[in-house]
């Protein structure tokens, strides 16, 4: 997510760790944030020192963090307080910044807890494989022996695998085997366990043909859980899955746990479905094929109305408007459904707007000027159209504005140009193509648009 709409009134989250160039929880947070129209953003900092980052984040009013490898324990000993979930499982996550007074969370235990309830697996006493000893397995290790499964732990330094299990045996009385792990402890730990889960970034990209288990060791009546998301599918998933068990993806529980680091920061609740949206279209490998619908978007000014009747006209598609629709279902004109109603009313109805129009085919969609500001809407419209954002230059949408009373500008160009800043990197990124209007008629314009949505193959 782009944020250009970046001002002093910002309130800024992160993540910080070694590395995080491959993070997705900026994409996350920031499709969150967007969601909810929150001046909020969300970025990657890649830590050498993690006291001087933690007291930056007091000096300069960062609002919360996520931590990941390798400061997940180490970073206890620089925060005020813990919760006590957190300070059972001895590893942090995340960050509340309250006032200066910095506060540990641990999200990955219960975010864990809600993948193993969305694919039916019930952990009581069941046994269970925890390939590695690092944060992440301290919050799943703690999760499951809470709810009564059976543990052994595997990691590569024993050491740390034994300090693991005792803190486990401590808390809960009872046995948690540690073992190096190699082949024939795993084979071992295996004879007396249905679930493997590993916590360990071999297979992460790029080291995509690594794996912590040989796949002959795999078999048909075992569930496999990576919690590696990049990429979708790791080496261990794909043989897994060929020799017959059941793989689960880290994904799920990424979106889990960064919707609960959410509702922390925010106190809002996470919109999970556009979150696991966003993840999954940006990890997905990208197919390219000619689409019988297209979506017109742009800011006020550029022109999307009469270029998407024209257009309708020269391909002989039906023109569709999602905000057309939004007046119909609200029995009012738009302006009166922000003055009476609000914005927010007014976003919930586009969106329904945007999944009604698509339930239709060979279409021109006419997309209001907001469409992009909700992610969902556009992951719904790039499964059944092309998008073509139709740009024009600020003049120009100023000289509109000062036509035409716009339900969230009146007449103020300062607003203008703060929505055009907002929305603009909104347009391009979810665009397939862009077309350039300014100094274009309409006609222009169109045949620009059918001309390139025939080149499409």
């Amino acid at each position: 997510m782009s944020c250009s709409g970046v001002d002093s009134q910002t309130k800024v989250c992160a993540v910080i760790g070694r590395p995080v160039a491959h993070s997705l929880s900026p994409l996350l947070h920031n499709t969150a944030f967007f969601y909810y129209g929150l001046n909020w953003v969300y970025l990657a900092f890649e830590v050498e020192n993690l006291k001087g980052a933690i007291e930056g984040v007091r000096g300069f009013g960062v609002k919360g963090l996520n931590v990941t490898i390798p400061y997940k324990t180490d970073v206890l000993a620089y925060l005020d307080g813990l919760d006590m979930l957190a300070e059972k499982i001895g590893a942090v996550n995340t960050i509340v910044n309250h006032s200066g007074h910095l506060k540990g969370y641990n999200t990955d235990a219960q975010g864990f807890l809600k993948v193993l309830s969305k694919e039916g697996i019930d952990p009581r006493g069941e046994g269970f494989i925890i390939l590695g000893a690092g944060g992440a397995a301290r919050a799943i290790s703690f999760a499951l022996a809470q709810s009564g499964a059976r543990l052994s732990v595997l990691n590569r330094t024993p050491e740390r695998a034994l300090e693991l299990s005792r803190k486990l045996e401590e808390e809960f009385g009872r046995p948690v085997p540690a073992l190096e792990l190699n082949i024939d402890n795993l084979k071992f730990a295996l004879d007396n366990a249905a679930v493997i889960v590993n916590t360990t970034s071999r297979g992460m990209s790029p080291d995509v043909e690594g794996t912590p288990v040989p796949g002959e060791l795999l078999r048909p009546g075992l569930t496999v859980l990576d919690i590696v998301y990049s990429p979708l599918k790791t080496r261990l998933l794909r043989e897994a899955e060929a020799a017959g068990a059941k793989v689960v993806g880290g994904l799920d529980m990424l979106v889990y746990q960064a919707g609960l680091s959410f509702e922390l920061w925010t106190g809002l609740k996470a919109p999970l479905e556009v979150m696991m949206a966003q993840g999954r279209n940006f990890l997905e490998p990208k197919k390219l094929e000619r689409k019988n619908s297209l979506a017109l978007t742009g800011f006020m000014g550029a022109g999307k109305s009469s270029v998407a009747r024209l257009v309708s006209s020269m391909l002989g598609k039906e023109l569709r408007s999602t905000d057309g629709l939004v007046e119909e279902a609200a029995q009012k004109p738009i302006l009166r459904i922000f003055s009476e109603d609000g914005e927010a009313y007014f976003r919930e109805l586009e969106m329904r707007a945007v999944k009604e129009v698509l339930e239709g085919d060979n279409l021109v969609i006419d997309c209001g000027g907001g469409v992009v500001l909700n992610q969902l809407n556009i992951l719904n419209l790039k499964k059944k159209a092309h998008i073509f954002y139709l740009k024009a230059g600020l003049d120009t949408c100023l000289k509109r504005a000062e036509r035409e009373v716009r339900p969230l500008l009146g007449h103020d160009p300062g607003e203008v140009f703060r929505l055009f800043s907002l929305r603009e990197p909104l347009y391009e990124e979810a665009a397939d193509v862009v077309i350039e209007t300014s100094g274009l008629s309409p006609e222009e314009v169109a045949r620009k648009v059918a001309k390139e949505y025939e080149s499409l193959s």
